[in-house]
């Protein structure tokens, strides 16, 4: 192999190299800001609703009422970018006493975070926003 052809393979070699190397980091990157609980070991997937978490001076969840169905999941995602952002969470609580039930729990710091859930049994889910505990919501599972 001459030395005109060992320079074209290394500079093929570089250039894939900067342009592979971002998009793994990016996809890892995205990866790592995605977080998933289930309730139970289950292989159908279904469908996957999204809420929202809005509104810097009033921050809320929105839809405040989700309905899903056995197997479904919600995608939380904390889009509450004004002035860099704010914290939240999302934790299941009883809905009489409004005190964690353990259920499922995700801190998203981050603009743009994401915290899923699976849900695999019926029923009424409750949760809030500790950090902000004026935030609720409702899952309906059926």
């Amino acid at each position: 192999m001459n030395t005109k052809n060992k320079v074209v393979i290394a500079f093929t070699a570089i250039v894939l190299g900067l342009i592979v190397s971002p998009a793994i980091a990016s996809s890892e990157a995205v990866a790592m800001k995605t977080s998933v609980e289930s309730f139970e070991n289950s292989s159908k997937s279904n469908t996957v609703k999204t809420v929202m978490i809005i509104g810097h001076e009033e921050p809320q969840f929105v839809p405040q009422i989700i309905h899903l169905k056995v197997n479904d999941s919600i995608r939380f995602i904390n889009q509450d970018g004004q002035e860099g952002g704010l914290a939240h969470d999302v934790v299941s609580v009883d809905g009489k006493t409004g005190v964690p039930d353990g259920n499922f729990e995700g801190f998203l710091p981050n603009v743009g975070d994401i915290y899923t859930v699976k849900f695999s049994e019926s029923g009424t889910y409750y949760y809030i926003d500790t950090i902000h505990p004026h935030m609720r919501g409702t899952i309906v599972v059926s």
